[in-house]
């Protein structure tokens, strides 16, 4: 027991003269339980939905009205035709779009059962089909009231039938929830690999006093980190290959966009998470701090980058935080990349994202670096 006590002891003695770990020890636990406590959330609100209404009259816009006034939506707009909902799903303006056919009052003014459409995004297998039921659920309550009143168009709605929803899931039509998680694995494979070797290397060396030794040389602290992350960026290339590999052929997931544009997305990314590296072993003077810093930020970064929650379901000033993160763009990017086949037509937004926090992110790694070391 005396040694047990003697070892703690150490080890307080150890924390309270490194005032570096006790930061962050303490800071980080305090800020991920005040931002993350409010942005991780399983509810599914919030969701992007257009409507195509061909019919046009007004038993349609009445069920337009029930729809669009749900808290559970955010309306982006009408679509003039089902081409254009199509094309807003594909770009990720919207996640539902409901297609009201031109019959829909006439068959429904003569007792005949009417239908609607409603095409759904089915990358996220579980959001798609809570919002798809919140839909069929909002229509079926509207039916029910609708029945119990006269229509605008002069019609007992008592002869209406009960509308019917018919779904058409697009880009997962099985809904499975490998499709849109095993992607998104690849972005933390690169994020730890990049950001967490660039911190031990120049920590080690460090600690073994080499980086001295190579900082006297005619090296410059460009040089010296380039030297360095060039081959990171090579085994970064190689995990993206690697998922792509694995997701289809061992998970069955559609590869339906460009190789060469995911290559050059994943490039852009990593120039974040290897800057986020070198910040790293600019504070740390350990492996162990390296790790702790590296999983903080990995932790903040990851959920906030849509992994598990979908960012539109988190209020709307952690949506703002959301937009310095760089996972979030190359998050979006391979899903969309994997399962729509978008290209850079579609995705430049996320690239030129990533480029910028990118390149202020290293930016400002090199200057901390060169300041440290000089």
């Amino acid at each position: 027991m005396n040694l047990i006590r003697a070892i703690i002891w150490k080890e307080l003695k150890q924390l309270k003269a490194d005032p570096i770990m006790s930061r962050l020890i303490i800071v980080p636990v305090i800020v991920q339980m005040f931002v993350l406590g409010y942005a991780i959330t399983t509810e599914v609100k919030n969701t992007t939905l257009t409507i195509v209404d061909y019919s046009k009259t007004p038993l349609s816009a009445s069920l337009t009205r029930a729809i669009v006034r749900n808290d559970l939506f955010h309306f982006v707009g009408y679509a003039s035709s089902q081409t254009q909902a199509r094309q807003n799903l594909d770009e990720g303006i919207a996640k539902l779009a409901l297609i009201i056919p031109m019959d829909f009052a006439l068959n429904a003014g003569r007792g005949a059962q009417a239908h609607v459409e409603l095409l759904i995004d089915g990358q996220d297998a579980n959001s798609s089909t809570v919002a798809a039921g919140y839909v069929n659920a909002i229509i079926a309550g509207w039916s029910l009231s609708a029945i119990q009143t006269p229509t605008a168009i002069g019609v007992r709605a008592q002869t209406l039938l009960p509308l019917r929803v018919r779904p058409a899931v697009l880009f997962n039509p099985l809904l499975k929830s490998t499709w849109y998680m095993v992607p998104a694995l690849a972005v933390l494979l690169v994020t730890i690999v990049t950001a967490l070797l660039t911190g031990f290397s120049i920590v080690k060396e460090k600690e073994a006093g080499t980086l001295e030794q190579l900082m006297v040389t005619p090296l410059t602290p460009l040089q010296l980190v380039l030297g360095k992350v060039i081959p990171l960026i090579g085994i970064g290339i190689f995990e993206l290959c690697a998922v792509l590999g694995f997701a289809t052929l061992w998970f069955g997931i559609p590869f339906r966009g460009n190789f060469f544009t995911l290559i050059g997305l994943g490039i852009m990314y990593m120039a974040s998470s290897l800057g986020i590296g070198i910040l790293t072993s600019t504070i740390a003077r350990t492996p162990q701090q390296v790790l702790f810093l590296t999983f903080f930020v990995l932790l903040f970064f990851m959920l906030l980058s849509g992994f598990f929650i979908p960012i539109e379901n988190m209020p709307h000033w952690v949506q703002n935080v959301t937009y310095v993160n760089p996972l979030r763009y190359f998050m979006f990017a391979i899903r969309e990349i994997f399962l729509k086949g978008s290209g850079m037509r579609e995705l430049w937004p996320q690239g030129l994202a990533m480029a910028g926090i990118g390149t202020a992110v290293f930016t400002g790694a090199l200057l901390t670096f060169n300041r440290r070391m000089g």
